[in-house]
């Protein structure tokens, strides 16, 4: 049985990016992103993929799971979202 710890995540995939305030993002853009309707939300970044986007948490979060909605905001705004693929536990210890 594993830990509440191993749900938690601090990158993962994003596709089928639907952008709304802007025409697209910058690499290593800033985001509050939500992964959940009711999540608080974390920030991270942004990085291009073959397949969609890298987002990049600053902390880790709970609750990653592929086929949920990843929606991105500046302050109240949305600015985009799509569709979560797969979700990556590596890069924070």
């Amino acid at each position: 049985m594993g830990e509440e710890e191993d749900l938690k995540g601090d990158e993962m995939v994003v596709s089928k990016i639907n952008w709304i305030k802007y025409e697209g993002f910058t690499e290593g853009m800033e985001m509050h992103t939500k992964i959940r309707y009711k999540d608080k939300g974390a920030f991270s970044n942004l990085y291009k993929t073959d397949n969609g986007l890298s987002v990049r948490f600053f902390e880790k979060v709970k609750g990653i799971a592929p086929g949920q909605s990843a929606v991105f905001y500046e302050g109240d705004d949305v600015v985009g979202g799509g569709i979560i693929q797969r979700s990556e536990f590596s890069t924070l210890s």
